[in-house]
């Protein structure tokens, strides 16, 4: 160990730069005092931050410095309840009068359109961050719409998120969207067009085939959508939970906000009536430093399609 204190400090924050910053956060720092120190120091996440196109300007919107912000701006899942969870009338009552910190996304808050097959949890006094697609007053989504599950119907809870809801599908496409803004985050930084990573849990029932669709809308000051990425059909397993897992990146620059899709139907050649369509849970979606992107599997960058739309409308549908 008296080698790596010869070595130069600026030395290992070049060497650090080519791991995953949760590989340095954690197990580099366990290996000795001097990793400890090192990886606990500004100059590391100084770099880190500037290569991945933020500022000191940013930095003095911190108050934990160069790592905490490295932590707000890509550790954060900046889905606002990816389980689902209703929001009591109360919390949406006391959101009106919270101010957004730095690096805080805004989120859109309705009407809770999500019903659940159990009746003690409805509640027509409730709000979400998510909107339905389709359907009527009576029927929300396509098909028989979709529905609030909590344990999962016809399959074993979700591994990741065992003890959270989940949402089932019908034999028409079961839609969700969440628009998510970005009011707080610095304009140099998002025209650096960062990387996002997005990622859900799916799974199918044991006694029907079924697919999920995942899109990812990204918007300009104008809220008009200038980049579409879709995932495509992914086909679930019969009672068996997988994570998703894509890279969202090369997009131009002029990102302001950006709307999260989500669906899922069953396959079969008959429309059968109920939830037999594809569950969905836990979503995420994520700023990436660019120079992580190379630690995820090649399949997870060049999956899906990427597509520059017209600035005068986006005409990319999810069916």
């Amino acid at each position: 160990m008296s080698i790596c204190k010869d070595l130069p400090h600026a030395l290992f924050s070049e060497i650090f730069q080519f791991l995953p910053a949760a590989q340095i956060a954690g197990s580099c720092s366990l290996v000795c005092r001097l990793w400890r120190d090192l990886t606990d120091e500004s100059p590391i996440w100084r770099d880190m931050c500037k290569a991945a196109g933020l500022s000191d300007a940013d930095c003095s919107r911190c108050l934990f410095g160069w790592k905490g912000l490295f932590g707000l701006v890509f550790g954060q899942n900046m889905v606002a309840s990816p389980c689902f969870e209703p929001v009591p009338h109360m919390e949406m009552e006391a959101m009106k009068h919270q101010r957004l910190a730095a690096w805080e996304p805004k989120h859109r808050i309705l009407l809770n359109r999500i019903t659940s097959l159990d009746e003690d949890h409805e509640d027509s006094h409730t709000y979400s961050f998510w909107a339905v697609e389709g359907g009527t007053v009576f029927q929300r989504g396509g098909g028989d719409g979709i529905v609030w599950e909590c344990p999962p119907v016809g399959c074993p809870p979700c591994p990741a998120f065992p003890d959270k809801p989940v949402i089932a599908t019908s034999f028409d496409w079961g839609k969700l969207q969440q628009c998510i803004s970005f009011p707080t985050f610095s304009e140099t930084f998002l025209n650096s067009s960062p990387p996002l990573m997005v990622s859900a849990w799916y799974a199918g029932r044991y006694d029907a085939d079924s697919k999920i669709k995942v899109q990812v809308l990204l918007r300009d000051k104008f809220k008009r959508c200038f980049f579409f990425w879709e995932s495509g059909d992914i086909p679930t397993r019969s009672g068996e939970w997988q994570e998703f897992k894509a890279v969202v990146k090369g997009y131009p620059p002029g990102l302001q906000s950006l709307i999260l899709k989500i669906g899922g139907v069953s396959v079969s050649s008959q429309k059968i009536h109920g939830f037999f369509g594809a569950k969905f849970t836990g979503l995420k979606l994520k700023f990436m430093p660019p120079v992580e992107v190379r630690h995820f599997d090649k399949s997870m960058v060049e999956h899906g399609k990427a597509v520059l739309c017209s600035p005068k409308k986006c005409t990319h549908s999810f069916d």
